[in-house]
C-alpha cells in the first residue's frame, strides 16, 4: 500500500523554517556567479577542435585525390566514340538476383534520335 508522504515531508522540511537570503546576500550570491561564468571562457582553438578541423581537411584531401585518380569520365573520356556499358547488380537472400546494365550515353539500344 502506497501512501502519500507530501504533507508530512512539507510539514518536516527544515528548509521551510529557515528565512531566505537578504537582498544584499543575492546580489552578492548573483555577482559571483556572474563573474565565475565570464572567467571560464574556452579558448576558440582548443585541441578538440584542432583535431576535428585536421581530421575534416584531411578527408577533403583524401577524397579529391581519390576523385583525380579514380576519375571514371577522364577515362571515358579517352574513348570518345566508345560506348562502356556498366552492370549493376544485386542478390537477394531468397537467391533472386537483378542485374542493370548502365549505358553511359543515356539512349536504348534501336533509338536514333539525336
Amino acid at each position: 500500500m502506497r501512501e502519500d508522504f507530501s504533507d508530512e515531508l512539507r510539514t518536516t522540511d527544515p528548509v521551510m523554517l529557515e528565512p531566505g537570503l537578504s537582498e544584499a546576500e543575492a546580489q552578492v550570491m548573483r555577482r559571483a556567479i556572474v563573474a565565475a561564468a565570464t572567467a571560464t571562457r574556452h579558448p576558440r582553438w582548443s585541441p578538440g577542435r584542432l583535431g576535428l578541423a585536421a581530421a575534416l581537411a584531411f578527408t577533403v584531401a583524401a577524397g579529391v585525390f581519390i576523385a583525380r585518380v579514380f576519375d571514371p569520365v577522364r577515362q571515358e573520356s579517352a574513348q570518345p566514340g566508345a560506348i562502356e556499358q556498366r552492370q549493376l547488380q544485386f542478390e537477394t537472400p531468397g537467391g533472386t538476383r537483378v542485374v542493370w546494365v548502365l549505358n553511359s550515353k543515356f539512349d536504348l539500344p534501336g533509338d536514333r534520335r539525336q
